[in-house]
């Protein structure tokens, strides 16, 4: 039994599309304001949660599209006529009244994937319980498909749910979304999540080919990297530029409208399993003021509500840093003192552990809160509330 965590300082994550589709009685499912106020005065309590992290379901019911085997439907699908509160109202209202912060859950690598062929389906899927046989895809991506990342080898075969920051119409799109959902609601701030459910790449370096970052390192280098041999850590480093580029943007429209923006990543420089050898010029975000908060230690390859390993029969090779593996990547003690502590001490930014994919421990937990550059650490609503 885990002790009460003193001193409250923690973030408490909501998957509110598990719980609303994983579970179908008692407060655990969060299905009324009511359900929601008792839960949020345990966060608070036993978690001690200061700041939740509310994970929108919004956008994918009005702005996606839903595809199905025969008569079934996809879970979003199945419940969103059956809610008759208006939670971007509720929530931060609740939140406020419990003592709490409340930042809007995005995610920036998960437009969704078309329904593949079922002879696929039976060999590959996202995972068997549920998502075998249905899949959802925004409007944006299926209506351009262009945007989506491409391999180097055939330029046709894309990861989809990934779409490529290199071109500025998708920057202005998630702007625009992001902003849109905060439109009229008190949440105090937006959190970015960088974890993705896409279909794993096959090897790290496998996409990114696309044609503004062609057209980028040509112009910089003076290689074409469809054409020529290229130095794949100039590469890596263009890519994560866009990242970057995207984040300034971001930062400039949330500042008008004095919301903060926290970013969720893996551990490491690199994006990491399922998306590549990516650089993360977090240094440089934490630096120049882009984010307010960063999160570490963030899992791309599990559930973090129910622990369902994704794509499982893809696994992707060639990571220069592997959380899955633990490769090229020291304890997380030491990374915290030599790699993040030195960064982010100087910094007006609050460095956050996520530990949504690891068991409950008091003895680690307090370890990791009693670190000086740790401002709290992450937990999963659904796996606490559903143990």
């Amino acid at each position: 039994m885990i002790n009460k965590l003193k001193n409250n300082r923690n973030i408490v994550s909501v998957s509110w599309g598990d719980h609303l589709v994983e579970l179908r009685k008692d407060d655990g499912r969060l299905s009324t304001p009511e359900s929601l106020q008792r839960r949020m005065r345990s966060w608070y309590d036993e978690l001690g949660a200061t700041t939740l992290h509310w994970r929108q379901i919004r956008s994918y019911i009005m702005f996606g599209r839903f595809f199905s085997e025969s008569n079934l439907k996809h879970p979003l699908e199945k419940i969103k006529n059956d809610l008759a509160w208006d939670d971007f109202e509720v929530v931060p209202k609740l939140a406020h009244e419990n003592g709490m912060k409340v930042n809007l859950y995005v995610s920036l690598f998960d437009e969704g994937w078309p329904l593949l062929s079922k002879k696929e389906r039976k060999i590959s899927y996202h995972h068997k319980k549920q998502w075998g046989n249905v899949s959802w895809q925004s409007t944006f991506s299926y209506n351009h498909p262009e945007y989506t990342v491409i391999d180097k080898s055939e330029l046709k075969k894309r990861q989809w749910g990934v779409l490529c920051l290199a071109y500025e119409q998708v920057r202005k799109y998630f702007v625009k979304l992001y902003l849109d959902l905060l439109e009229g609601y008190d949440f105090d701030g937006l959190f970015v999540c960088f974890r993705s459910q896409s279909k794993p790449a096959e090897f790290a370096d496998q996409f990114n080919f696309n044609e503004p970052i062609r057209r980028d390192f040509q112009s910089i280098y003076g290689t074409d990297i469809l054409k020529d041999d290229f130095d794949i850590q100039n590469w890596r480093d263009l890519v994560g530029t866009y990242i970057t580029d995207f984040l300034i943007m971001l930062r400039n429209e949330l500042n008008r409208k004095n919301k903060s923006l926290s970013v969720g990543l893996p551990r490491g420089d690199i994006i990491g399993p399922p998306l590549g050898n990516i650089t993360l010029e977090w240094r440089k975000w934490v630096r120049d003021g882009l984010i307010d908060e960063m999160i570490i230690n963030q899992n791309s390859c599990k559930c973090p509500s129910m622990w369902h390993k994704l794509w499982p029969m893809h696994v992707g090779s060639g990571y220069k840093q592997n959380y899955l593996k633990r490769c090229n990547l020291p304890s997380i003690k030491k990374h915290l003192r030599e790699t993040y502590a030195p960064v982010v001490s100087n910094a007006p930014v609050k460095l956050y552990v996520a530990r949504q994919w690891d068991e409950r421990s008091e003895e680690e937990e307090s370890d990791l809160l009693n670190e000086s550059s740790v401002s709290g650490l992450v937990f999963s609503s659904f796996r606490f509330d559903n143990p």
